[in-house]
């Protein structure tokens, strides 16, 4: 209420100067202005709109706000003759068509200026600037919610990633030409594997099966170690603050985005957005058009109302002007407000900051209009007062409405937080099977391979030795014959003489392996009455 009493008592000031000065805007006695004119214009609320009371139209919004100014200063009255169809059009339909055809003297509303529209009618000095920009349904994730990955920006992963890469590499390189240099067989031999493992322990704080034993290499370790311990130092500080202070941000932020990810939109039938892509040529809002060929892209008839914000949703969004977004976002927050609506949920919807499209405004002449300086000149007046603006902000509050980042002190840790953690895990587990399986046919194909070699080698064998063992079948009885040829004594088990090596057995019966002085092996039967007659033997 303070507010709006506020405003009121600036405007009654705005007009009592304007009118103390009459003769600036009569100064040209050369401009003609009729008695009486025709006016036209269109549903665009809060800017403008016609309703019909009493057998006759009338204007409301922004544009007859100021118009009514000026037609008491100038001292002329006016008919409003409504379009048939509430769109910008062309040379015969919508607004365009009237201005086109002089049906009227005059558009009283927020008109784009485009090259489009200027062959259709004149414009006045811009009213204000409008800024296209989408409205969705606030997500209820950050897009920055990967949490492992928010502390750093992505430069400074790829550093991180790239000095990973490059340590490793350069202590090896050090440490292979010093070698070299000083012709010192007890210098570092490191190998490659060991230093890329070394560096990448490191980061995790690990240990590491490599020493320095050199100055140089010393050096490469300690400068290392820094490095990693400022860097997981700023790490861990940025992370603890992301967690508990984040800041929200959208998915998308440029027209770009909602093209490259699939975003569908809406937007009202017949207005800006509509007419430029329609003309086939290309311009700022011509990437649109690719995602309107995918089926991604609609037209509704215009709803004054903020209704039409039920038919966006998380992934569907709506494409007007910022100012007409916040109105519709403002008469929804009042309305949950009014209904004790939690208060989490009352900003449901968010705007993009950033626009898609910045047009100027204006009304409209046709062309060769013999009242436009006049109507204009006032006009200007009120827009260097800075009236338009103030009319504009009277129906918002002071505080920016539903901001994209709510700044809730809130925070707790989400699973989607740790849905870069969950990818690590699965991508280790995949990469140690990728590997153990590669291992094992690595290992069947060597295990094959020495097997068909010892075949071959076999085959050859027999080939140039006909009386060999196994070619005449007797491998098994040679074999056997040996086993039970008697050999000279051992002395068992004195000490230093002969040692136990291990027990196997043999067609069923327990033997000792022993190896006696000379290195020969023995067999000794276990439990037998021979078997103490080893101990004795000379």
């Amino acid at each position: 209420m303070c507010i709006r009493l506020l405003f009121l008592v600036i405007t009654s000031l705005i007009t009592t100067v304007y009118c103390q000065d009459d003769a600036l805007i009569n100064k040209d006695e050369d401009y003609f202005m009729p008695s009486h004119i025709t006016v036209t214009t269109w549903n665009d609320m809060p800017f403008s709109g016609v309703e019909h009371k009493n057998g006759k139209w009338n204007g409301t919004g922004y544009a007859f706000y100021i118009f009514n100014m000026i037609s008491k200063k100038l001292n002329f009255t006016y008919d409003i003759v409504p379009p048939e169809e509430h769109i910008l059009g062309n040379e015969s339909r919508g607004v365009l068509g009237l201005l086109h055809e002089k049906k009227v003297d005059v558009a009283v509303a927020f008109l784009p200026v485009l090259p489009e529209t200027r062959r259709y009618c004149m414009f006045s000095g811009p009213l204000d600037e409008a800024k296209l920009t989408a409205v969705m349904k606030r997500p209820r994730e950050s897009a920055s919610s990967a949490g492992l990955l928010a502390p750093f920006e992505r430069t400074v992963w790829l550093l991180v990633l790239a000095s990973l890469l490059f340590v490793g590499p350069v202590i090896y390189i050090f440490a292979v030409i010093r070698a070299k240099l000083w012709h010192d067989p007890t210098s570092e031999k490191f190998n490659l594997s060991s230093c890329l493992w070394f560096v990448y322990s490191s980061l995790l704080k690990q240990g590491t099966n490599i020493i320095a034993t050199t100055d140089t290499t010393r050096m490469l370790f300690a400068t290392w170690w820094i490095f990693i311990m400022i860097l997981t130092s700023f790490y861990t500080a940025n992370l603890t603050a992301f967690l508990t202070k984040p800041q929200f941000t959208l998915p998308i932020n440029s027209l770009q985005d909602i093209v490259q990810k699939g975003y569908s939109w809406i937007t009202y039938k017949g207005r800006m957005i509509d007419l430029l892509l329609s003309q086939g040529r290309q311009n700022d809002l011509s990437p649109l058009n690719i995602s309107r060929k995918q089926g991604k892209g609609a037209f509704r008839n215009y709803q004054p109302s903020w209704n039409i914000l039920e038919s966006v949703d998380a992934h569907k969004l709506f494409l007007a002007d910022q100012h007409y977004l916040q109105t519709l976002i403002f008469k929804d927050y009042e309305n949950k407000t009014r209904h004790h609506s939690e208060h989490n949920s009352r900003c449901r919807y968010v705007i993009m900051p950033s626009g898609i499209l910045l047009i100027s405004r204006a009304f409209g002449f046709p062309h060769g209009s013999t009242i436009k300086e006049a109507i204009n000149q006032a006009l200007m007046r009120f827009v260097q007062m800075g009236l338009v603006q103030q009319i504009k902000e009277k129906d918002l509050p002071l505080a920016e409405i539903c901001p994209v980042d709510l700044r809730s002190s809130e925070r707790q840790l989400r699973n989607t937080d740790l849905h870069l953690t969950y990818l690590i895990v699965i991508g280790g587990y995949a990469i140690a099977a990728v590997t153990f399986l590669l291992e094992s046919i690595f290992a069947t194909v060597l295990r094959l391979v020495k097997r068909k070699r010892e075949k071959a080698r076999n085959d050859l064998i027999l080939k140039d030795n006909p009386r060999h063992p196994l070619n005449t079948g007797t491998a098994i009885e040679v074999n056997y014959m040996n086993m039970l040829k008697r050999t000279s004594p051992v002395i068992y088990p004195g000490p230093g003489n002969v040692s136990m090596e291990r027990k196997q057995i043999i067609n069923g019966r327990s033997y000792n392996i022993v190896i006696d002085r000379d290195g020969d092996r023995r067999l000794i039967p276990i439990r037998t009455p021979s078997a103490f007659l080893f101990q004795y033997a000379a």
